[in-house]
């Protein structure tokens, strides 16, 4: 009996090793198939990086040296960066040892610095690499058109879920591989599988290159966005478009003693939000909050920015400025507050006039929107500090879209974030460009020394765009426009201007001479040329505002505490 217990007991262990062989052989299997897709994930991944890193507008952005805020700028607004934008949630931009563009969770220091150092050197690398507590997906890769501080593009996704598993292998059961990597990478083919931590990464055999739909997945919310898409506002420069009611509940998120009732949009260094703020016996105001986006908050040049335009623009208490009322930090996230105004900027306003068939605005409108603008400026211009010096304001940024008007008729200059001022925290480098393009001067466009002549030239080209419908400067990609911009005006230009009604052709002859000292030499000079033609300007405005956006903007004059702004439906 003894001797059959021992078989039996023999028979059982053999039995035992073989099913135990037999799902290390299936673990080994799953991980080698796992290792195969993550492989082909990240081929494919590189093949877009590849495919973005030679886009020539992007190019022609980090040819030109424009700033980062540009380029965040023109990742969230062109469409030439639409189908990344979706799939890509993490971006940056390397040129030599400096990000200067970045979007997404940051975490993965060391990682991508391992991957720009290997995109340098093979132009292209990926890995996969857990930033935050999600895993990534990296691809990067270098600007083959570019040489100067080799400039490289990173971009992420997450990494897809592992497939589950068919084997039968205890949980505690843990495989070891030949070519298994413990905390650190392993080169294959042009892909990096990175590890970190206690865990570690299998590697397999190259693979064909395949190509792998984008991942679906649910990106995280950014500070207080709703996932409801029915409450997203869109892109705004302190214009609500409309807002939906605040909702009841914790969707509401509170930031300080504000309360986020929504989101109105994004734009390069910041995001926007309409924010309540309540005090005694139920007063409530609404205002619209602009926070420094969370990447930025340790980027000392980023954060300079942020308080120099919250700082300037709160100085300039001007009926033609939108005003800043507050600023803080909460959390350490910086914030400004600005009047919550009901109304449209000049872009969106012509947008609309010209969908509806018409092309530029009724000249007394423009004139007026010009003159209005060129209040602001002035003011701005000649603004001085306490002790009486000037601070030389140059706002470097007069576009429509920085231009609002009220439902009232009222207009307001926006957006000081890129002043020029001798009383700023943060400086501009020499041949650096900021500012729109297809309104800037040639001095800009050039990266030279600019003073407030620069902005009544971009003023000029605003006005011919409301008087015409269409932007002066033209061109297959922003490389050619920033060109135009540079050279001034071309002689189809002037055919074009002379086209105007009068007295508009010498009226913007003058404001858009190539020198300078050909210009109108201070914004009072030129208001004082467009007075005389805006007669009923205001009255027009609203009554336009009102044709073109009724139904939208009495929505939002009946939005709650938004009669706190001080607008009526009236002209």
């Amino acid at each position: 009996m003894i001797a059959a217990a021992a078989a039996g007991g023999l028979l059982t262990a053999r039995s035992t090793a073989r099913a135990r062989s037999l799902a290390d052989e299936a673990t080994r299997a799953e991980a080698a198939r796992q290792a195969a897709r993550t492989q082909a994930d990240l081929r494919a991944v590189e093949s877009r990086a590849q495919a973005a890193a030679e886009l020539p507008s992007l190019n022609a952005a980090l040819a030109t040296h424009v700033d980062s805020a540009t380029i965040i700028d023109l990742l969230d607004t062109e469409d030439w960066w639409r189908p990344y934008r979706g799939e890509f949630p993490l971006v940056r931009l390397m040129v030599g040892d400096k990000i200067v563009a970045s979007r997404g969770q940051t975490g993965g220091v060391s990682v991508e610095a391992d991957l720009v150092k290997t995109a340098r050197r093979r132009m292209v690398a990926s890995a996969q690499a857990t930033i935050g507590s999600e895993s990534f997906l990296l691809a990067a890769a270098r600007f083959t058109a570019l040489s100067e501080n080799e400039p490289v593009l990173i971009l992420g996704r997450p990494a897809p879920a592992p497939a589950p598993s068919t084997s039968s292998t205890p949980a505690d059961a843990t495989p070891s591989l030949p070519w298994s990597v413990a905390g650190g990478f392993a080169l294959v083919g042009l892909g990096l599988l990175v590890t970190s931590g206690r865990r570690r990464a299998r590697a397999a055999q190259p693979v064909a290159d395949s190509a792998v739909a984008p991942v679906e997945h649910e990106t995280t919310l950014r500070f207080g966005e709703r996932r409801d898409p029915a409450n997203d506002i869109g892109p705004s420069n302190g214009v609500a478009d409309p807002p939906a009611p605040p909702a009841a509940g914790p969707e509401v998120a509170m930031f300080g003693r504000y309360r986020l009732v929504g989101r109105l949009g994004e734009g390069g260094m910041s995001e926007l939000f309409i924010a309540e703020a309540k005090g005694a016996e139920g007063f409530t105001r609404t205002f619209v909050l602009k926070r420094l986006r969370p990447e930025l908050a340790r980027e000392k040049e980023a954060v300079a920015q942020f308080i120099d335009e919250a700082r300037l623009q709160a100085s300039l208490v001007h009926s033609n400025i939108v005003p800043v009322y507050d600023f803080g930090v909460v959390g350490g996230e910086y914030f400004m507050t600005q009047e919550f105004i009901v109304g449209r900027d000049l872009a969106r306003l012509m947008e609309r006039h010209t969908a509806r068939g018409r092309r530029g605005l009724p000249t007394s409108i423009a004139y007026y929107a010009a003159h209005e603008t060129l209040q602001a400026l002035s003011y701005a211009h000649a603004h001085r500090r306490a002790d009486d010096a000037p601070l030389g304001i140059v706002h470097r940024d007069i576009a429509p879209g920085n231009v609002i008007m009220s439902l009232a008729g009222e207009v307001k200059l926006s957006d000081f974030g890129i002043v020029k001022s001798n009383d700023r925290v943060s400086r501009t480098q020499v041949g650096v460009v900021k500012g729109n393009t297809n309104f800037m001067s040639p001095e800009q466009a050039r990266g030279q020394a600019v003073d407030a002549r620069s902005d009544l030239f971009s003023l000029g080209l605003v006005l011919y765009y409301c008087l015409s419908g269409e932007l002066l400067y033209v061109g297959n990609h922003d490389l050619e426009v920033l060109h135009h911009a540079a050279a001034g005006l071309l002689r189809g230009d002037v055919v074009r201007i002379r086209q105007l009604p009068d007295p508009a052709p010498q009226i913007l002859e003058r404001a858009l001479a190539l020198d300078p000292n050909d210009r109108f030499q201070t914004a009072a000079e030129f208001a004082d040329e467009l007075a005389i033609h805006m007669g009923g300007g205001r009255a027009a405005a609203a009554q336009l505002m009102r044709d073109l956006f009724a139904k939208e903007l009495t929505h939002e004059t009946a939005f709650p505490a938004a009669t706190a702004v001080g607008y009526t439906a009236g002209p």
